[in-house]
């Protein structure tokens, strides 16, 4: 299980250092470096190839909402060492399609076109991307007709935040982090933020 990241957000904002896109905070760093070893320690490696384009981009069009890029992409978005294949495949169609890339004031929108590589990420990081969420207590957030957010606080954790947007084929499009870090996003027939039956409890739990 990685840990320790140099990526510090797809799939997919309270109080909980978020960015709004457009807001007046400096852009995310693009610099990317050794990320950690896998659960067992081992020597530090070179992030993904394609990190510094895609957050490159993430800069470039202010997406304030996911500061950490850098660290998360590097990290493998925490995924276990068996899903970096996954995470190199899914990583490489959201930088073919990073025109599509795009933000909102909680949450970040992958391109619709890499929906086949986020579900095999997804299926493959389900149980592996938490490594204590023992010790969770509620959850809080926010709901309209288009939008919620669910926020989850985890002893030993942090907090455990859902953000989904209705698109606008009816589907909801779901970000999932781990404070400020990306775990992944998701996508689900209804608007569900919540962190325990939603879709982004395969990140969670």
């Amino acid at each position: 299980m990685r840990i320790g990241i140099v990526w510090t957000i797809l799939v997919f904002g309270t109080s909980l250092g978020l960015f709004a896109c457009g807001a007046e905070e400096p852009p995310p760093s693009s610099t990317t470096t050794s990320g950690s070893g896998g659960s067992g320690g081992g020597e530090p490696k070179l992030p993904p190839a394609r990190c510094g384009e895609l957050c490159d981009h993430v800069s470039q069009i202010k997406c304030f909402v996911w500061p950490s890029c850098a660290k998360d992409c590097a990290d493998y978005l925490r995924a276990d060492e068996a899903c970096e294949s996954a995470f190199e495949t899914l990583l490489g169609c959201w930088a073919d399609q990073k025109a599509d890339f795009t933000c909102l004031p909680t949450q970040v929108v992958p391109p619709a076109g890499c929906k086949a590589e986020e579900d095999a990420f997804r299926a493959c990081a389900q149980g592996q991307t938490r490594s204590d969420t023992a010790a969770c207590t509620g959850q809080s957030g926010t709901n309209a007709s288009d939008a919620c957010t669910s926020s989850t606080f985890c002893a030993g954790v942090g907090e455990l935040r859902t953000s989904c947007t209705r698109l606008g084929d009816g589907t909801w499009q779901c970000t999932c982090r781990s404070d400020v870090s990306l775990l992944g996003t998701c996508t689900e027939p209804t608007g569900k933020c919540d962190n325990l039956e939603g879709c982004c409890a395969a990140f969670f739990f």
